[in-house]
Formats: C-alpha cells, sequence, structure tokens
C-alpha cells in the first residue's frame, strides 16, 4: 500500500491558507521586501549554467542526482531511516516527456542507502515519506532550482491565494489531497511545523524526519536553472513566478484551467 501523500505546499507553508490570503493583503512594504528579496537572490546567481524547463527529463535527472550527492555527502546517519520522496508532475505538455509515461522523480533510504532516479517506483512510494502529485502548471515557473527553499513563505502565500481561487472558478475542484493523507491542522491547533498534522510533534514527523530537511536545504547550487516554458508565457505572475489567477482575463482563466485538466 502507497503511503500517505502530503501536498507539497503544506510543506513549504508555515502558515495557513486563511492567514497565507490575509498576508497577501499586507502592506505594499511586505511586497516591496518580497521583490528586493527575489531581485536579491537573482543578482546573485550564476546564469551561465545550464537551464532545463521544469519536469522536462533533463530537469529530474539533474534533481535527482542532487539529492542523492546532498545525502552521500552529508553527515546524516542513514541506517536510521526509513524513508521516501516522490514527485509527480501531471498534465504536463508532452513535448516534454520524451518518452516517459508520467514526469517525476524519486529520492528513497532504505536500509542505510540512498537512490533515486527518474521514475516513481512502489518501493519507494511505499515508505513513509514526502509524495505529492501535483499539476505543472501550478509550480513550473516558481521553481528556481531544485530543492529551492529561497522566498519559500512568500511563494507559500502565493501557492496558497492561488488554490482558493482556483477552488472558487472550479466546482469541485480540491487541493488534490488523496485519500490517507495527513490531516491539516485546524486554525490555532497544534501541530507538527513542517507537515502541519495535528496528528504527531516535529520529532515524530514522518514527512520529514528531523534531518532530511535540512540536508536538502544546504543545496549549494543556487544558480537558476529554470528555463521558462511557452504555454505559461503572458500569464499574470507574482514576483515568485506563482499565477496570479485573478489578474487573468477570462480568456487566460479558461487557458489556465485546461493547462492544469
Amino acid at each position: 500500500m502507497s503511503a500517505p501523500k502530503i501536498t507539497r505546499e503544506a510543506f513549504l507553508a508555515s502558515v495557513s491558507t486563511t492567514a497565507a490570503v490575509s498576508f497577501l493583503s499586507a502592506t505594499g512594504e511586505a511586497w516591496g521586501q518580497a521583490a528586493q528579496e527575489r531581485n536579491d537572490f537573482m543578482s546573485d546567481a550564476d546564469n551561465q549554467v545550464e537551464q532545463w524547463e521544469f519536469g522536462s527529463l533533463e530537469w529530474v535527472q539533474y534533481a535527482s542526482k542532487l539529492g542523492v550527492s546532498l545525502f552521500e555527502d552529508s553527515e546524516l546517519d542513514l541506517s536510521k531511516y526509513e524513508w521516501g520522496f516522490s514527485e509527480e508532475y501531471t498534465n504536463i505538455p508532452e513535448r516534454l516527456l520524451a518518452g516517459r509515461d508520467t514526469a517525476g522523480y524519486h529520492l528513497m533510504i532504505h536500509d542505510g542507502k540512498v537512490s533515486g532516479g527518474t521514475t516513481l517506483p512502489d518501493e519507494c512510494l511505499a515508505l513513509p515519506g514526502f509524495h505529492v502529485s501535483v499539476e505543472w502548471a501550478l509550480i513550473a515557473h516558481s521553481s528556481y532550482f531544485p530543492f529551492n527553499v529561497e522566498g519559500r513563505q512568500q511563494r507559500a502565500a502565493d501557492q496558497a491565494a492561488l488554490r482558493v481561487d482556483l477552488r472558487a472558478a472550479v466546482q469541485g475542484r480540491s487541493l488534490r489531497r488523496v485519500p490517507g493523507n495527513p490531516r491539516t491542522a485546524e486554525k490555532g491547533e497544534p501541530h507538527c511545523p513542517a507537515c502541519q498534522s495535528p496528528d504527531h510533534e516535529r520529532a515524530e514527523c514522518p514527512v520529514w524526519p528531523p534531518g532530511i530537511g535540512e540536508v536538502l536545504a544546504e543545496n549549494k547550487d543556487k544558480a537558476r536553472r529554470l528555463k521558462r516554458s511557452p504555454e505559461l508565457e503572458g500569464f499574470p505572475e507574482t514576483v515568485w513566478g506563482v499565477p496570479i489567477f485573478s489578474k487573468m482575463t477570462d480568456e487566460q482563466k479558461a487557458r489556465f484551467i485546461k493547462l492544469l485538466g
């Protein structure tokens, strides 16, 4: 049986959807700070590097190899972990599939060893950990490089607002949670800060066990690896590349919803 999935945004966000939307209504000074944070990050990045479109075969090959190397180079005792990580990008443009049936990649720690690749194997999905299936168009332009924590609070707030707008516009749309997904804490309810679940303490978190996220966050390659995709050009975006549904024209909204599938 596959391990429960949790949304990518639930990990990135340290605030609830309601709080995130409130954050978006903050002062212009807050927006200015976010823009400056992004500009500082971009100005420091070495753009003379290989760049690929999000979810392409080249992107996931790089991401999986990078993840494996981060764990291999760390001082983490891998024998203490049984953990999996997988990301699947749904409704990705066919031209980016490059012959694959699905787009995504995985990392796994099993029997004291780390491995990874551009597939989504059952043995990885069966492990407790971070497993997500998300529409490609939602995140393709906000992922500047793999394991990106730059601007994560602002991006999480932007993504929360996007989900709220989409849920209001598309009848029956959910947050893509799946059966068995850890319950997300209600406002004010004590919860694990790593995965938002009220059912365990941080030290017992099966999604992001202590030490795991810290290793991935140590990615020293912060050069912008993202090559923008033509399917998403022209849509209004936040300073961190998250689509702004409320600012789209009716034609753009219809086109964006179609991209989501």
